[in-house]
């Protein structure tokens, strides 16, 4: 009898244990549960930021290369214009050492013309004076 009681405790306190465990392991299951939804939803949020910075990304390289595009062309575009300044200001000098020349080609030529007719009048006030001094 006392191997009977002592056998029902047992079976009392092993039905207790194996309760225990099971509100454990369910528990257990529960926040193992809980556990894999958090981890799935810091995955999927994870996965939603790698493609939102892989965009974000594209959109830079995007935005750099037509940056890069466009500061190439303007760069290209100043060297030309700068070299377009460089001959008008050349042609600009050429062309006021040439208009220097033709002005004092045209005062050289004006300078000669009249000399030519001072000599003209001077000529003729010679001939005008000998014509004078054979008359009287």
């Amino acid at each position: 009898q006392v191997s009977q009681n002592e056998l029902d405790w047992f079976h009392q306190d092993s039905e207790t244990q194996v309760k225990k465990w099971q509100q454990e392991k369910k528990e257990n299951r529960e926040h193992l549960k809980a556990l894999r939804s958090t981890a799935k939803k810091h995955s999927d949020t994870n996965e939603r930021y790698v493609k939102t910075i892989d965009d974000k990304e594209k959109q830079y390289n995007v935005c750099l290369n037509t940056f890069l595009e466009t500061s190439n062309k303007y760069a290209n575009e100043k060297g030309k214009l700068e070299e377009l300044i460089k001959k008008s200001q050349d042609d600009s000098q050429e062309c006021e050492k040439r208009a220097v020349k033709a002005e004092v080609s045209v005062l050289q030529t004006w300078k000669e013309t009249e000399m030519w007719k001072l000599k003209g009048t001077i000529a003729k006030a010679e001939a005008n004076l000998r014509m004078l001094k054979a008359l009287s």
